[in-house]
């Protein structure tokens, strides 16, 4: 069982898992400091957004249209964020002001600057509408029914103290003044073509890290940016949530690694994290492998019933603390489901309402 002591800030998503050279050719050239940019293709700006985390930085992609940008992700609600910002406004952006956000996903990395820079610049946000809900419910304050929906989730699971642990995961919610929720007049359908400047990327949505994730690729040049779904270093985390009971993220992962595994070997990743590299197939495949490797670890275990805690340090091979407690429940959750819809493990309940997983 574990105890959830005061919650730390937000660290490192999912586990270091790295596909070395040379099987990833990574791309040659500068990396750009904490809030600089640096062209990585006509164009095509790279900015490197620090956050105040263990996973210490975002990957955003300024692209030249017409004569503005478009900006792909935003980076965390945080000041240090909104300051690099604000000196992008008087240089990068005094050039090529902002014209229009595209979004990958609702994740607070990724959406948490929307709505401040988007109320700043007066331009249009575009999403996917399916992640709509998602998002509203991590970038505006929750019910106290949805609160209590998540502790009754964590205490079915196996974890102790639940209700303290989710009051004080809400109190490290950033102000209003920077988070909330964009205006989104115009969502992003999966198979839409998207002209910015020179460039036309098509649209390519996948579940799994997140509901509605979207890719953009460009078959002229073969690029691909990515957000969170191809990493070069860390497995991203597949969560089952309460809110997301009933799907299988981890099948919809392991479904959207074959979508992005028939586009061209050569394609340019340009990730969230880590370095932009070419050997999408490489990658594809090892993270296939590291989440079958997973299935197993746990299937040995359940010759009898365990809670989803109580397996979280034996698929994670130590104890997690704070917030990569939460993270690590929810990929031991999403694995365990996905064996359950298999047919190769069973879920019980307690008479006191308590999940335990054994083997089919």
């Amino acid at each position: 069982m574990f105890r959830p002591p005061s919650l730390p800030t937000l660290t490192a998503e999912g586990e270091g898992f790295l596909t070395p050279e040379p099987r990833l050719h990574y791309l040659a050239g500068p990396t750009p400091g904490p809030g600089e940019t640096v062209a990585i293709a006509p164009g095509l700006h790279w900015l490197r957004m620090p956050m105040p985390l263990d996973l210490n930085h975002i990957n955003l992609w300024l692209i030249e249209d017409g004569d503005g940008c478009t900006l792909i992700d935003t980076g965390l609600a945080a000041t240090m964020c909104t300051a690099v910002w604000e000196r992008l406004e008087a240089s990068f952006l005094r050039e090529r002001p902002l014209r229009r956000i595209l979004l990958t996903h609702f994740h607070p990395d990724h959406i948490g600057c929307a709505a401040w820079l988007q109320r700043r610049h007066q331009v249009p946000v575009r999403m996917a509408a399916r992640a709509l809900p998602a998002a509203r419910f991590l970038m505006e304050d929750p019910t106290q029914a949805e609160r209590a929906a998540m502790a009754a989730y964590f205490t079915a699971h196996g974890m102790e103290a639940a209700d303290a642990f989710v009051e004080e995961l809400w109190s490290l919610r950033p102000g209003a003044q920077i988070r909330g929720l964009p205006r989104i007049d115009a969502p992003l359908a999966a198979g839409e073509i998207v002209t910015v400047g020179a460039w036309r990327f098509e649209v390519i949505e996948t579940d799994g890290h997140a509901i509605a994730h979207q890719g953009f690729y460009s078959r002229e040049p073969q690029l691909l940016i990515a957000g969170d779904q191809l990493l070069p270093a860390i497995s991203p985390n597949i969560s089952l949530s309460a809110a997301d009971w009933g799907q299988d993220p981890l099948g919809d992962y392991l479904q959207s690694l074959e979508v992005l595994g028939r586009l061209p070997q050569e394609t340019l990743v340009l990730p969230s994290h880590g370095r932009p590299y070419r050997g999408l197939h490489a990658r594809a495949s090892d993270l296939r492998a590291h989440h079958q490797e997973h299935l197993e670890l746990l299937r040995g275990q359940l010759a009898t019933p365990h809670s989803a805690c109580a397996l979280v340090p034996v698929m994670f091979g130590r104890q997690l603390k704070g917030l990569h407690q939460m993270f690590g429940l929810y990929e031991c959750v999403a694995h365990l489901e996905h064996l359950v819809g298999r047919g190769e493990a069973v879920r019980e309940s307690t008479a006191q309402g308590a999940y335990r997983y054994r083997r089919a």
